[in-house]
């Protein structure tokens, strides 16, 4: 009977124990997000091209972000 009390009230100190998370595999796309929106707000002060580069990367890594996030949903 000790015993079980003994148990009862270390589960009330500890409480359950917490199950492992799932992390989600490493990627480069919130990186290059950043990248297009660097060179997209670079462009706007300099030059038209930069700009429209900057957008470009900027969908590509947008469109490649959630494309992963879709996939680990799965």
């Amino acid at each position: 009977m000790s015993q079980q009390n003994d148990d009862r009230t270390n589960w009330r100190l500890t409480g359950p124990k917490a199950l492992p998370e799932k992390l989600p595999p490493p990627t480069v796309w919130p990186a290059a997000l950043s990248f297009g929106v660097t060179l997209l707000a670079f462009g706007v002060l300099t030059s038209p091209l930069m700009c429209v580069t900057g957008l470009i990367v900027f969908l590509f890594a947008a469109a490649g972000w959630i494309e992963d996030l879709r996939n680990d949903q799965l």
